[in-house]
């Protein structure tokens, strides 16, 4: 028995020593412990701001509208910012930061949202908003925008700083403000519309993974002490360049691309589109190891996939490439997404994603070793041999269809091997 009371005590003390949640039911003021079980020893707390910099963020709106004064980021052209974001994404993520509200001020922390687009849509946004006293409503400070109220109001009067909490883990989301929680345990479902209430746009089909962002509304808000732990299953590399992803969609048209077949591609707002089909969308560069990662929707009945290591058909350039194809379809019993088609399955019987609703897909290739996550989820794991070098391609499949891709991402993986020797 004294032995497993000293197990026990030290298990304890670990957990202090590095800010883990002990047993469920246990909790602080802004429930630093409420997880239910041991967290994973690497989910630590790390600075997402460094106090001095604007290191590991991405200026969305005009350059040098952010900047760092005192050791805050502050909105240094209100109304010239749009928003600031991280270069790494997060899926599952725990955030925590002070913000400061000048009398009216208006602004925002993304959670999940894309590069391109108004980040309170893409993924969505915990308001950030001076209305101390006021009867919380779905666009006052803490709210989800336009989706889900506070249950309380606890901002504190402009000119004060405010400390905030936000966690999201799968489709669950918890916030506290200022010591109370305001958000216990909410779904990120059906609920949400755009700008006006017939305008729906529901939480649970936007995206699942993203950067988070802080917004520039017109006003002179200030941000600091922002740290963060990635709960992510797969999270990506740090790194302050986003972790050696290089965009390999730039958001604005298909340069560095070329087309085959019958399916048409534009970019819409920054999302590239590929409607009816067949036809495919090549990347002119080659790749042999590397990791990708892209953001997905397809629409009803919708088909396609992400090829990799591929080129076009020798007999017939218009028709399927020759390479492997990571999947995109949720209706095949068989080859639905997160598959390799007709070469490597999931250990799932059924697939995870949704028609009409985003996703995001990983894919690493090292070798002979190909695998597959969707939503942070492992698909695949499988050896294959036919194919060593190609082409990433898009694909379109026939008519009526359309997919739709956000922020396609790749690293290349330069093998061992080939890494020049230290002298």
């Amino acid at each position: 028995m004294m032995r497993n009371w000293m197990r026990l005590t030290l298990a304890a003390a670990l957990g202090l020593a590095i800010g883990l949640p002990d047993v469920a039911g246990s909790t602080t003021g802004d429930g630093e412990a409420i997880v239910g079980r041991w967290t994973d020893p690497s989910h630590i707390w790390r600075p997402l701001f460094d106090g001095e910099s604007l290191a590991g963020w991405v200026q969305v709106g005009e350059e040098g509208a952010w900047a760092v004064q005192d050791g805050e980021i502050v909105v240094a052209k209100p109304g010239k910012g749009w928003w600031l974001r991280t270069a790494k994404m997060y899926r599952d993520v725990d955030l925590r930061l002070e913000f400061w509200l000048p009398p009216g001020a208006n602004s925002g922390v993304g959670i999940r949202g894309s590069s391109v687009g108004d980040p309170a849509f893409t993924g969505f946004e915990v308001q950030v908003f001076d209305s101390f006293g006021k009867e919380p409503t779905v666009q006052h400070c803490g709210a989800v925008y336009n989706a889900i109220a506070p249950t309380k109001q606890a901002v504190k009067p402009a000119g004060e700083w405010n400390a905030m909490r936000i966690r999201v883990v799968g489709d669950t989301l918890d916030v506290w403000l200022n010591g109370e929680q305001i958000h216990k345990a909410q779904q990120l479902d059906d609920r949400g519309h755009h700008h006006r209430a017939e305008d729906a746009m529901p939480l649970k089909d936007r995206l699942t993974t993203g950067f988070i962002s802080l917004q520039d509304h017109g006003q002179a808000v200030r941000y600091r002490k922002i740290d963060v732990r990635d709960l992510s299953p797969d999270p990506e590399p740090d790194g302050t360049d986003g972790g050696g992803y290089e965009p390999l969609f730039n958001g604005r048209d298909t340069s560095g691309w070329f087309k085959t077949g019958i399916a048409r591609w534009e970019v819409v707002e920054g999302t590239l589109v590929g409607r009816d089909g067949p036809g495919h969308l090549f990347s002119e560069r080659e790749f042999g190891d590397f990791e990708l990662r892209a953001l997905v929707k397809v629409n009803r009945r919708g088909n396609s996939g992400i090829y990799f290591r591929t080129v076009p058909n020798a007999q017939n350039r218009d028709s399927w490439p020759t390479g492997y194809e990571a999947q995109v379809d949720n209706h095949d019993p068989k080859n639905f997404t997160g598959s390799v088609y007709n070469k490597a399955w999931p250990k799932a019987t059924v697939p995870i994603t949704r028609d009409e609703a985003w996703f995001d897909y990983r894919i690493l290739a090292v070798g002979n070793r190909i695998q597959t996550w969707i939503n942070g989820r492992a698909m695949v794991d499988a050896e294959l041999e036919e194919f060593s070098r190609g082409h990433i391609a898009l694909q379109g499949h026939h008519p009526g269809n359309e997919i739709m891709y956000r922020d396609v991402r790749i690293r290349e993986i330069v093998p061992a091997s080939a890494k020049p020797k230290a002298e």
